[in-house]
Parts: C-alpha cells; structure tokens; sequence
C-alpha cells in the first residue's frame, strides 16, 4: 500500500520550526492541513509520512504526494517530470488554505481514485463531492494538532512513532464515513481518533497540558470581535487596562453587553488592574494605588467584575508590585513584559513572586507566542517541552488580538473539543487554582529590572525625557503637602469630607499617562496655592488667642523631627525675620534674605515672634563655613578645586579619608564613540567613556556663615580647544546640616545625540570605597543597585563598613555606573529642555529617606500677625525612623459607615520590620488596618492614646482613625 508523503523542506522534523519564515511556515502547516482532508485519506487508506525534499525516492503510480511551496526549490530537477509520467498525484500546499484546498477538489485522478479504493470491483461506483464530505474543518484542523503533536514527540525526546495503527484505522473509517455523508459515523469515528492521539501524547507526558488564551485589547473591536470570544467554548484571558475597556465600550455599546454575558457565563476572565499604562516604577506609589483604585472601579462599572489578575502590555514591572497586588485582594500576577526593557525573563509556569518587603502573589512568567503567525504555532510543541521538563508543568501562553485571519489557532480550538492533546484550554484565574507551584519563591532584586522609558522618550524625540518625571515629583509631594494641611484643618474644625481631595487627586494622577511638564508645572502652582491657603487656614487656628508682634508660624509636615536652615525673603524695607529664641537658634542677616536655624518637632509647628529685620543682628560665630576653595559644617569638610571648580574632596570632619569627588562632564561617546554600540566589547561594559574636561574661570565665596556658606563657581565644558557648553554652579553648606546643596545651571552649544546611555550631560561622582555597597530608592523604598544602570527616583547611598555617602538626585531618575567607583547622573539628553537642576550630598545620614523629604517637602512659612512667645508642639509623632507618613485624608466611607474617619498612609523605607506606635492631637477613639479598597483587615490596639501597629519591609500601609 502506497502511504500519502508529505515533502518537507529539512532532513529533520524538528528542523521546519528553526529559521523558517512566515510564508514557508504557513505552507507546511497547510500540507499537513491537506495530509488529512478525508479525500486525501480515503484515496490514500493511511495516513500520511513525511519526508526530506533531497531524499524524495522515484515517484509511483496513484501515489499522493504534497509538496508546501518552500520543498519545491529543493526536489530534484526531473522529478516532477517523472511524477507526471509516472501518474503520481502531486497536490501543492501554499500560505493560503483556501487556494490549497482548490487544487484538491479540481484533481480528476485523485476522485476516480477514491472511488476505487472505496467500493474495490464496482463497475458503477457512487460519485463522492469532496466539496460536500462531512466534518472537513475538523479533519484539517487534527492535521495540524498532528503536526504538532509529532513536534512534541520530538522535543521531548520520544523518537516513537507518534502514528499508531489504531489512530490510522480509526481516521480512515471516519475519513470514508465523512465522504460518505454517515454522520453519527463519522463523528463517532473522528472522535476516537482524537482520543487516540491524545492516548498517544500521554505516553511521554500523562499529564494534563494547559493552554493559555490571551486576547490583547484593541480600541478598534467590534461587536462581532466582541460576540465571537463569547462565543467560544473555552474561557479567554483578556489584556486590557480599564481605560482602553472604556474607549472600546464608548463606541460600541453592544461590545459591553457582549462581554458582560461573556463574564458571567464564564466566557471571559480579565486580566488588568490599572486604568491606565504609566511609567509606573518611576513614579510615586500614591499613583500606582490610584491607577489600581480607578481601574478595578471601572472594571466594575464595565463588565461587573474586578480583574483577578495583574498584567499589562508596556513595562510596569517592580519588586513592590506584589505588595500593591496584595493590598487589593489580587493573588495573581503575569510576570510579562511585551515592551522593551529589561527584567528577569526566565520562564515558569507557576511559581510564587516575592516582594521587596517578602509578601508573595502566584505568577506565570511564560512568554507568550503569537498565534497570528505559523512560524510562532510551529514553536508550539518547543515551549510544552521546555515547561515539562522544566517545571513539570506543561503550559503554553497563546497571544493574539480580537480577530484572528489565519487558520492556525481555530485549528486548535476544533480538536480541543474532541479531545485536549496538546493541551487544556484554561483562564489564568483556573489555571492558578488547578496547579500547584513549581516550588520556586522567586524573589527577583530591583536592580534586574530598568525600565525603557528614557531610550523610547529620546528615540521618539519627544521632549524632557528626564524632567518630565521631576516635574511630576514636585506635584507628588505638593499634593501630599496639601493633604496634610488640609486634613488636619479638618480634624480641627470636625469635618470629614473626602470630596475636593479626590478631585484633586484625579487631576494630578490623570497627569501620570502623558507627563507632559508644561501641564505638570502649571498644576503646581495650583497646588501651590492650595498648600499657602490651607498653611495660613491653619496657622490662623494655631494662633487665634496669641496675643504680641508680628512673627511666624513654621510647619514641618514630616513625621520626623529635624534641625532645619529657614530663609526669610527680605523684599520689603520693613520685612521681619524671626527672633533668636526657643527654636530659633541662630540667626544670618544677608542683602537679600536671612536665615535661621530652626528645631522642629515631628509633624508639628513652631510659632516665633518677629523682629525688624535692619535691627536684626547675625549670630556670632567663630567657624566660618565657607572659605577659599572649601565650605564645611560640623559633620563634613568640602573643597573645591581651583583648576575645575569641581568637588574635589569630600570628608567627615576630623577625618583624613576622601569620600568622594564629583565634576560636571558631557560625555562624548555618542558623538562618534570609539566603541559601537553594536559591538560585543560595548555589550560587555569594557567601552572605556570619554569625557569633556570641566575648567573654573572663577571661583568666589559669597557667603561665610554662621548660618549659610556659599561659593559660586563660573566655568566651561571643553572638548580639546571646542567649547561644548558654560555653566555657573553653586555650593551651599548649612549649620547644623549634614547636606551639601548644589545648584547648577547648564548652557550646552553642543547638544546630546539620541543615545541616552552614552551622550548627556551629567554630574559624575567617584568614590573611594571600592568594595562599597550602593543602593536606589524607587516607589519609595531603597533596593539593592545594580552594575551598569541604575534607575533611582529617591536617595542614593553609597555605604561601607565606616561612612555612608548620600547622593540626593531630587527625583531625577536615571543614573549610570561606568565602574564600580564611578556613578553618573544624568542631566541633559537629547530632547530635555530644563538647565536649572538642584542636587544634594550628604554625609553619614542615618536616614536617607527622610532627607529626602525634608529637601523635596520643605518647612512652610506663614506669616502671622500676633505671636506672644517662641513655642513649638507636634501634632502627630510617628516611633519608628524607617517609617514616614505620606499622606493624611477623610475617609471614603461606604453607606452603612458614619463618623469622622481619617486615613494615614505610611510607607516603610529601609527593608526594616517595624512595631509602629503613633500618637495624634486628638484622642483616636478606634483604628483599623485597611486595604486601598477600604476593606479592613484588623482593629489595632490603642493604649495611652497611641496606635499600635506592624508595618512589614517596604510596607505601604494605611491606617484608617475614628476620633
């Protein structure tokens, strides 16, 4: 008996998956496509063999031979030429199934061929319409479940031949039944069949495989779109924010109500959580709960269920994303990105992501596959075998848009319903349930994710992609300052309404998807505003009773206590500036401003009288804290050096050991390079930079103290003889202060190439400490850094075993190491219009976190007009230093809740366990621990009027208060 031969292009079965392009790919899965229309079967009476193009034996006579278009080229010669001699029926498979299909059904020999073999010595045998025969999808579609089932066989090391006797007998009965037109047969037959093959798979792997049905979102779906994945018998996992659910919903009502009955018949499984796609891990935690806060309502208002699990299509990944999964009710996570960026993509099909802080959710980290395209359902059986035999869990994650124009994966979905050989078609939400976890808790560093946006923005030429995201900072912080203020006037005054703040809340946080920095620096001065309004609403309740002259009240919204430089604007002849007394411990009388030091209590004020600031005198001092080429406090000595106007040497007082060293450079490597960035030596780190050199045309010292010392430094950026940019640059140190400030402003003539990693502007640091250990900060809490990138909105530290250096980038995000002592900071990149820039260092801080608040959330000042006496009280104090309050706001009660409850957010900074105790001004009658839903988790214990609670690692944690 002659058995049908497919000709493939390679000497190998596994080979069609390597290197195959999308036409040749498409063309193979149709041959096996054609292998196994019931025509081709009943002619044949046996299923089809493969073999290589080269080695294709002398063709014979009625024997079915399909070539794919990409075997064509390599037959030999004469081949064809015998075949039609020979009378060998040859069917050619091309990418496209319909045309494939034409050349069957106009074959005469292949039908007078069935006739034969189906009714042997009838002289009248009955005429078959291929055309008509029954079940004909699904016999193409088990074709290509064969295919891939051989493929599997394969990849798993089964050389066994995947064809059975009992599956060729059972497909040629069906096959004859189909053309026959014997329905029940035919099903019944075709059945068995698919269980066979089924039978067959299970003998190198009998467990049960799962298949992931992953719909990515389009605006553009339709109805129809939206009706055909209801329609399905298997449950699709749907990708989408809650933004773009909405937009598809806005143009088509009826896509709502087509996939609502899709939720709740089970047809439809979410899988979200945000409303919108922002750069989240370089932006505040605040805006990622916010973004969760409005995605999961409207996921409710849309479709009446919340996503179950977390995903997303751009980059969003960070170690402090489980806890936020945690923190509203989600247990799930795709561990995904389907951008750039990097992050660790070893694959896993289930296993247990650990936050920075240790609380877990279950993942799946499986890069999907595109089942638009034949090249990618080819690989398949690649990515099964590599989860078997990885982690004893087969799985596979199926990619694809709303409509589908290719065959391939409705192929699938056709043997799924007799039998599931490849594997079961599951929602992520069951497929967590049904499996159990590899056994891996996976507990990835920050540093082994950097996110794309700097490379996109530039690449995209799209303007401040640095001071886009300072910009949106500086309006975080504003609004946390104006949620203090704000809240506390209300606790004073027995309101509790949550209205203006959410409203203000939204606007800020709508400002997250675009950043635009003009829209971002016009909101602060909004907020800006509001802050002064609700400081002096404030202030005015503080001192209502006071009686006396003119003075200040000082806010410190910060829930640590701080010894704090205060500067007074003198812009008026008769300005006042605050008496020496209580908290103000000295005082500095310049031209344009004084300053004061002043010690301020943990969330709390000082009220100090006024003097006239001509009658003012500066406090004596016999340590200058600035001099030629040095400043100094009592915890640091810096100097300057003369040739550069550059940090050159940076000390703890009584000490000999240099610190660190900073310069402002350009980096000249991407104006030509001298290393590509495509060579392997530039993907090894071993490119050696180049630099401009930084020269001082003048160096003064401005100020000398007691309370401010200042030096102002005007150079140039040279490249050789060509001058690349001017820029003035000014050193602050403060009494009492362990930060040196820097301001710096940059005139660049020589602009930065699109190639942010190695043409910019910046201020580049080096330091002594080789063996030091160096950590970012981003959502507010500090990470482990990593070798060459390093992306850190917050503080970063540079520590060894005797000093620890803070450098304070003022949220400027982007940062790189280009050794192990050598840091730079990036400034100016193609694109980026700010040339104003501040920068801090300071030297052995116990905690970093809270300087950088102090410098990102200063002391308010607010005139007043009576003041009887210096006096200072805190209005809430928090025990433990790692954990900062973010936040203060009216509660957002549900209907059967009453009261005036308040809302503290806190957030622990430095990877430390801690037992809180918080005290408030007024007496708290009860507390809870809530979830961002509003959902509480426990009452907390009150005694001697404070609130004790447990704040995990890197917890954000909020606290709801009744008073």
């Amino acid at each position: 008996m002659l058995q049908s031969t497919i000709v493939l292009p390679s000497w190998h079965l596994e080979d069609v998956t390597r290197d195959t392009n999308e036409k040749d790919a498409a063309a193979v899965l149709n041959a096996y496509a054609l292998a196994f229309h019931p025509a081709v079967i009943a002619a044949a009476g046996s299923v089809a063999t493969w073999k290589a193009a080269p080695s294709l034996e002398n063709p014979q006579i009625d024997q079915i031979v399909i070539v794919p278009e990409s075997s064509r080229a390599k037959v030999e010669r004469n081949w064809f030429k015998q075949a039609e001699e020979a009378g060998t029926i040859v069917l050619f498979a091309s990418a496209d199934r319909t045309s494939t299909l034409e050349g069957l059904l106009e074959h005469p020999r292949l039908i007078e061929l069935i006739q034969q073999k189906m009714n042997p010595g009838d002289e009248n045998p009955p005429t078959y319409q291929i055309g008509e025969s029954l079940l004909i999808e699904d016999f193409l579609a088990l074709g290509v479940v064969y295919l891939l089932t051989s493929l599997l066989s394969q990849a798993m090391y089964h050389y066994d031949n995947v064809q059975e006797t009992r599956f060729d007998e059972l497909l040629i009965e069906a096959a004859k039944s189909s053309l026959k037109k014997e329905e029940p047969r035919t099903a019944e037959f075709f059945q068995q069949a698919c269980e066979q093959l089924l039978e067959s798979r299970e003998k190198f792997y009998s467990v049960d495989a799962h298949l992931i049905d992953l719909c990515l979102l389009s605006a553009g779906m339709t109805a129809e779109d939206a009706k055909a994945l209801c329609e399905s018998e298997h449950t699709v996992n749907l990708l989408c924010t809650s933004e773009v659910l909405k937009k598809t919903v806005e143009q088509s009502p009826e896509v709502r109500q087509a996939l609502v009955q899709g939720v709740h018949e089970g047809k439809i499984s979410i899988v979200g959580g945000e409303q919108s796609e922002t750069p989240s891990p370089l932006l505040s935690l605040q805006s990622l709960r916010w973004q969760f806060e409005q995605g999961m309502q409207e996921y409710e208002e849309l479709l009446e269920t919340p996503a179950q699990i977390w995903g997303r299509m751009t980059f969003g990944l960070s170690t402090q994303l489980p806890m936020m999964l945690k923190k509203f009710g989600m247990n799930s996570a795709y561990h995904l990105v389907l951008d750039d960026g990097i992050y660790p993509d070893d694959e896993q099909s289930h296993f247990s992501w650990e936050s920075r802080g240790g609380v877990t959710v279950q993942g799946i980290s499986r890069i999907p596959l595109s089942v638009e395209n034949a090249s990618t359902v080819l690989k398949i059986p690649e990515r099964l075998a590599e989860a078997m035999n990885h982690d004893h869990l087969a799985c596979a994650v199926l990619a694809r848009w709303p409509k589908i124009r290719n065959p391939w994966f409705f192929d699938l979905l056709r043997i799924q319903k007799y039998a599931p050989v490849l594997g079961k078609f599951n929602s992520l939400e069951q497929f967590f349930e049904e499996t159990d976890n590899s056994g891996h808790s996976v507990g990835h560093e920050q540093r082994h994710y950097l996110s794309p946006n700097l490379d996109q923005l530039t690449g995209r030429d799209e303007a401040d992609p640095i001071g886009r995201f300072q910009e949106f900072w500086k309006c975080q912080n504003l609004f946390s300052l104006w949620t203090y203020f704000a809240t506390t006037n209300q606790i004073l005054n027995g309101k509790s309404d949550a209205t203006s703040l959410q409203e203000l809340e939204t606007k800020l946080l709508k400002q997250a998807t675009k950043l635009d920095k003009s829209t971002l620096v016009e909101f602060q001065n909004e907020l800006k505003s509001k802050v002064l309004q609700e400081s002096q609403d404030l202030a005015k309740l503080l001192s209502a009773k006071q009686e006396g002259k003119p003075g200040f009240v000082l806010f410190n919204p910060l829930s640590h206590a701080q010894n704090s430089v205060v500067r007074f604007p003198l812009e008026q002849s008769n300005s006042i500036v605050p008496v020496v007394e209580g908290a103000v411990k000295h005082l500095q009388v310049d031209t344009d401003a004084a300053y004061a030091v002043v010690e301020f209590p943990a969330c709390g004020f000082v009220t100090t009288p006024g003097q006239a600031a001509s009658a003012a005198k500066t406090t004596r001092s016999k340590v200058p804290l600035a001099g030629e080429f040095y400043l100094q406090s009592e915890f640091y000595y810096a100097q300057i050096d003369p040739e550069t106007g550059g940090l050159q040497r940076l000390r703890a007082q009584g000490a000999t050991e240099n610190l660190l060293s900073e310069r402002v450079v350009y980096r000249l490597d991407g104006d030509g390079g001298n290393v590509a960035r495509s060579s392997g030596q530039w993907s090894q780190g071993v490119a050696e930079p180049t630099y401009s050199r930084m020269v001082a045309d003048s160096i003064t010292t401005t100020k000398t103290g007691p309370v401010v010392g200042e030096i102002v430094v005007q150079g140039r950026l040279m490249d050789q003889d060509r001058e690349l940019a001017t820029f003035v640059k000014t050193y602050r140190s403060y009494r009492g202060r362990r930060n040196l400030e820097i301001k710096l402003s940059i005139e660049p003539k020589q602009m930065p190439s699109q190639l942010p990693d190695r043409s910019y502007y910046a201020l580049r640091f080096a330091w002594s400490a080789a063996g030091a250990v160096v950590k970012g900060n981003l959502q507010q809490s500090e990470y482990i850094a990593g070798e060459r990138r390093l992306e850190s909105t917050g503080p970063i530290e540079i520590e060894d075993s005797d000093h620890r250096i803070t450098l304070l980038p003022h949220h400027q995000p982007f940062h790189q190491r280009t050794g192990m002592r050598m840091m730079d900071s990036l400034l100016i990149v193609h694109g980026e219009t700010a040339r104003e820039f501040s920068y801090d260092i300071a030297v052995d801080i116990a905690h970093s976190a809270a300087l950088s608040d102090e410098l990102s959330q200063p002391i308010q000042v607010v005139p007043v007009n009576a003041v009887s006496n210096s006096k200072s009280a805190w209005l809430y104090h928090v025990s433990a230093p790692s954990v900062n309050l973010m936040e203060v706001r009216p509660a957002a009660l549900s209907e059967d809740q009453s009261g005036p409850h308040y809302d503290f957010d806190f957030i622990e900074t430095e990877r430390r366990h801690a037992n809180v105790r918080f005290a408030l001004f007024r007496k708290p009658s009860k507390a809870w621990e809530v979830d961002f839903s509003g959902k509480i988790l426990n009452e907390l214990t009150i005694e001697n009027d404070e609130i004790h609670f447990e704040c995990l690692p890197c917890d954000y944690i909020r606290i709801r208060v009744l008073f």
